[in-house]
């Protein structure tokens, strides 16, 4: 059996709600089904987008983000149009990411996306969770903060603040905010 048979790429988002001052996200606690307010999109096969009461110890709905074998991403994202980017930002999530095979790469992030007034991807913030070989790397248009490890952990900061580590985006162009739970693996 070759090293590609015997692949297992787990990857696995889960998120229980954001908060943003004002609430610009629709459905951001996932107490309504995933068609209110969210967009799911995928490449490959091995992937499980849903929502359910048992992934945090609380009763209320999370979201998971699961891609497993194979190359390809799920994605579960919304974006919104803000007033500012004096915004407060926090969600709790549990971020796992895990290959069996060196030729191979996992990541999983909870990304924001910062868009200007059309829709272009200006930069962005990934909190993320990735193995040795994932490409993902800090950039002057993208900011990554790694996970400490798979537990559950709120994550909050202000978007104006955090805009900081991004010097290639100019806070003036953002119009726009992407909200995306997102797993990627690659199997080389």
């Amino acid at each position: 059996m070759s090293s590609k048979g015997r692949l297992l790429i787990m990857l696995s988002l889960c998120c229980a709600g954001f908060v943003f001052a004002g609430q610009f996200v629709n459905n951001g606690d996932f107490e309504q089904p995933l068609t209110t307010g969210w967009t799911q999109a995928t490449s490959g096969s091995g992937f499980v987008i849903n929502r359910a009461t048992n992934y945090d110890p609380d009763p209320d709905y999370e979201a998971q983000v699961f891609k497993s074998t194979g190359t390809g991403y799920a994605k579960l994202y919304q974006s919104a149009a803000i007033p500012t980017t004096d915004l407060e930002f926090s969600a709790n999530l549990k971020l796992i990411a895990a290959t069996t095979s060196s030729t191979c790469w996992a990541g999983t992030a909870l990304i924001i996306g910062y868009l200007n007034p059309s829709g272009s991807l200006l930069g962005e913030t990934m909190i993320c969770r990735r193995t040795a070989a994932c490409p993902w790397q800090n950039t002057s248009t993208r900011h990554l903060i790694d996970a400490v490890d798979t537990l559950w952990h709120n994550y909050a900061f202000n978007i104006n603040s955090e805009l900081a580590n991004l010097p290639g985006v100019n806070p003036a162009s953002i119009a726009k905010i992407e909200i995306a739970l997102y797993s990627q693996c690659y199997s080389g």
